[in-house]
């Protein structure tokens, strides 16, 4: 493994103790079975948690509604690109024989993202991610005071109308007395999803923005 990670710390604002644990964030399944995925998977719930934190503190006027619409297109697969590719990561992916010699899939970019997240959590905790998140996704976050939020059931019925696919269903599948009351399930074709909310139409919001994110859907 020669590649030089330097430049890519000194843009994340951050030198990882053990270059190993950045490697392996930065492996893609395609080239080994000790691959980034569950680096991943921990890292879209960090994302989700420190994304939430900042709209709250920044825009506490805003309804529940607005700040979920807010965190949906702060962590699209659109964003997740967009500050990938700022950060030179295609550079740096390690990926297998298969996809050699071409420019990588936009998927990957944003998972590899999210999986770097992951890791820097794992070694040094929420306070070292969380610097990283609100520098990284500052004039993203910026650009929210000034965008028009299209909300997610809009974003993914027009999706569904432009590739004359079948529209979306939604279904309720359950009711808790706890902060989470509803549970929707959104499903299109063969993929599907759960979305959470204090109310029916929120649960669905968040139904289809899972649903937009899990098939890779842009919001732009």
């Amino acid at each position: 493994m020669n590649k030089d990670f330097k430049k890519l710390e000194k843009n994340l604002g951050y030198s990882f103790q053990k270059k190993e644990t950045l490697v392996k964030a930065l492996t893609h399944v395609s080239k080994s079975k000790e691959n980034n995925e569950v680096f991943e998977f921990l890292g879209d719930s960090v994302l989700n948690l420190i994304i939430s934190q900042i709209l709250v503190e920044k825009f506490s006027m805003e309804d529940e509604g607005t700040l979920s619409l807010m965190r949906s297109k702060l962590v699209s697969r659109t964003t997740l690109n967009k500050i990938a590719k700022k950060l030179e990561l295609d550079s740096f992916i390690i990926k297998g024989d298969s996809l050699a010699g071409q420019e990588t899939p936009e998927n990957i970019l944003g998972n590899s993202l999210e999986a770097i997240f992951g890791a820097v959590y794992k070694e040094s905790g929420l306070e070292f991610i969380q610097k990283i998140i609100e520098t990284t996704f500052a004039k993203e976050i910026e650009l929210l005071r000034e965008g028009n939020l299209k909300n997610s059931k809009t974003l993914l019925q027009e999706y569904c109308q432009k590739n004359k696919f079948s529209l979306p269903t939604y279904n309720q599948i359950e009711k808790k007395e706890n902060i989470y009351t509803f549970i929707v399930t959104c499903k299109l074709d063969d993929s599907s999803s759960e979305g959470f909310g204090k109310s029916l139409k929120l649960a669905e919001q968040d139904a289809a923005a899972r649903l937009l994110k899990k098939i890779g859907v842009k919001d732009e």
